[in-house]
């Protein structure tokens, strides 16, 4: 017992001895948080640098939930080991879009359909969607709700998760009707997309095309690839697709 309560006094009034900062990177692109940058929040926290801080005057429980309290982080641990030394270790959130709304505002949004500030100087290499956006309301991307931030959400993330979509597609732009256009970072053909439903199969077509077709066709050839539900050839009246097609390239 009494070994047991001097050990506790030491650790109470000892010092940190060295702060070691573990951030999760974000593939492909700068991180939204620095270690600088986490330094210097506890200093605005804290009063004081974490370096040769006394031990008793941390809560680490208060210090992780700061870190979860900033919208960049999703997830934090805040430690020290036997040797006196601070362990702080940060999951950032992973941003797969950045909106341009409608009302002039801007934002990232992430893999789980969270908001992100766009911080100055922390530019992240991810598409962009513009045009008939709304700005950011989580009601706006519930099941039931009707929007054009849930369409480019979810058209985004099903671009994040196929490693050649990630790597083809640059801006989505969002047109009054709701109708969607992509630009691709290769080529200069513009992607009309339509309305944001089954995706699946028309991306299927696109990425058929992208690697093989294209070469047979040529690149100049067209300004548009259309690969939107259209009647003209359903039958009944009904909604079918076309193929993909393209709106010649014109002349000068």
């Amino acid at each position: 017992m009494g070994v047991l309560f001097m050990a506790v006094q030491r650790k109470m009034n000892a010092t940190v001895t060295t702060v070691s900062i573990t951030i999760t990177g974000i593939k492909g692109g700068k991180n939204l948080v620095t270690k600088k940058g986490v330094k210097q929040m506890f200093r605005n926290y804290l009063g004081y640098d974490l370096e040769m801080s006394s031990i008793r005057d941390l809560d680490l429980m208060d210090m992780e939930t700061m870190l979860e309290g900033d919208d960049r982080i999703k997830e934090a641990e805040v430690y020290i080991d036997n040797k006196d030394r601070l362990y702080i270790k940060i999951e950032q959130r992973v941003p797969i879009l950045r909106v341009f709304s409608k009302a002039n505002t801007t934002y990232y949004l992430d893999v789980d359909g969270n908001e992100i500030p766009a911080y100055r100087g922390a530019t992240i290499r991810v598409p962009i969607a513009s045009g008939n956006i709304e700005s950011y309301d989580p009601r706006l991307l519930e099941e039931k709700a009707d929007s054009r931030l849930k369409d480019v959400y979810k058209l985004a993330k099903y671009i994040h998760e196929d490693e050649f979509l990630a790597a083809l597609i640059e801006q989505i732009d969002v047109q009054e009707n709701g109708e969607v256009m992509m630009v691709p970072k290769v080529g200069r053909q513009k992607l009309d997309f339509g309305h944001v439903e089954n995706m699946e199969e028309r991306f299927e077509k696109l990425k058929i095309l992208y690697k093989g077709g294209m070469e047979q066709v040529g690149w100049r050839k067209y300004d548009v690839l259309t690969l939107k539900y259209d009647s003209r050839s359903g039958e009944n009246g009904e909604k079918a697709y076309h193929l993909i097609y393209g709106q010649r390239r014109k002349k000068k």
